[in-house]
């Protein structure tokens, strides 16, 4: 099974010659799926500070939310509660809509 994970972003401003998002990552299934899922892991791209961010909270699907300027691939690592791991890429789209 490969889990989803989707994004959302929006511009909130400028710095310098860039514009800068907010974004949200998240695991994007059905709560039959999120409630095996102990925790996820994202490995930002190596410019952000504390590049590799871990979080468990299930009430969010797992939401990273953050700022930047630009998009990238990232490493996510799925963990589940009975101990498997999934990994995939992901690249952050600044394109896709805050809902």
């Amino acid at each position: 099974m490969t889990i989803k994970i989707q994004n959302y972003s929006r511009k909130i401003g400028q710095r310098g010659k860039y514009d800068w998002y907010q974004w949200k990552v998240f695991v994007d299934e059905d709560e039959e799926t999120l409630a095996k899922i102990k925790e996820v892991e994202y490995l930002l791209h190596p410019t952000f500070p504390n590049p590799n961010r871990v979080v468990k909270d299930k009430e969010s699907a797992f939401a990273l939310e953050s700022v930047g300027w630009g998009s990238f691939s990232m490493l996510v690592t799925v963990r589940y509660k009975d101990g498997r791991e999934e990994r995939t890429r992901y690249f952050l789209d600044l394109n896709k809509p805050w809902p």
